[in-house]
């Protein structure tokens, strides 16, 4: 792997959204995607908490969903440059090697804390329910992590209704004001960790050296 020089890391986003979807997509005219639609109003909470950092993106998201047609140079730099990765876990996510080897990417990356210390987290990796799971069938790297819970939260209900039903959930059934509360609430884990923690940069040279986490463990 690369390492990258100072002005390059200073662009790198704060957060890098993994996702995959089913194989079968349903397309509704007009609909707007809910991939989309979380990473941007992700984004735009991002950026009213770190305020005006000079060339820093909020976040990352691939848009590519073919093949080696995702391993472009720009995902490999914000793989190996961001300072969180969300993961969106769901059945699709855990089959996907393209995902394994993002999480594989980030995961070698050395964490620092900022200013002697931080508030516990022992990684930058915020494994989110975006649909619900079978959690005995989930590969160990993603069990050892704890997932995402957006507490504390006024309405306890908001955070079983995530927990339940993935924020995927939340946007087919239109329980807008859950919705919300989850991606403020994750909005603001991101931030904490940013401001806590420092990921050392380092960008692979290319898809080949790595490999999928999510493959050949016992589960």
């Amino acid at each position: 792997m690369s390492t990258v020089d100072a002005p390059a890391a200073t662009r790198a986003p704060l957060f890098f959204l993994s996702y995959s979807r089913p194989p079968f997509r349903r397309s509704t005219p007009g609909a707007t995607d809910p991939v989309l639609r979380f990473f941007e109003d992700l984004s735009v909470h991002v950026s009213e908490l770190v305020g005006p950092e000079t060339g820093v993106d909020a976040g990352f998201m691939d848009s590519a969903m073919t093949g080696g047609e995702r391993w472009t140079p720009e995902l490999l730099r914000a793989a190996g440059t961001c300072q969180v990765f969300v993961p969106l876990l769901s059945s699709a996510l855990i089959g996907s090697a393209w995902c394994g080897m993002e999480w594989d990417a980030f995961s070698r990356r050395r964490l620092v804390p900022q200013g002697g210390g931080g508030p516990g987290h022992a990684t930058a990796i915020v494994p989110v329910t975006w649909s619900p799971t079978d959690d005995a069938r989930l590969p160990r790297v993603v069990r050892d992590i704890q997932r995402f819970s957006p507490t504390p939260m006024p309405d306890p209900d908001i955070v079983r209704q995530y927990e339940r039903e993935g924020v995927y959930g939340l946007l087919t059934m239109r329980m807008e004001n859950a919705y919300q509360a989850v991606a403020w609430r994750l909005a603001q884990r991101i931030v904490e960790i940013h401001r806590s923690f420092r990921v050392e940069p380092r960008v692979p040279a290319g898809f080949g050296e790595l490999r999928n986490l999510f493959a050949g463990e016992e589960r």
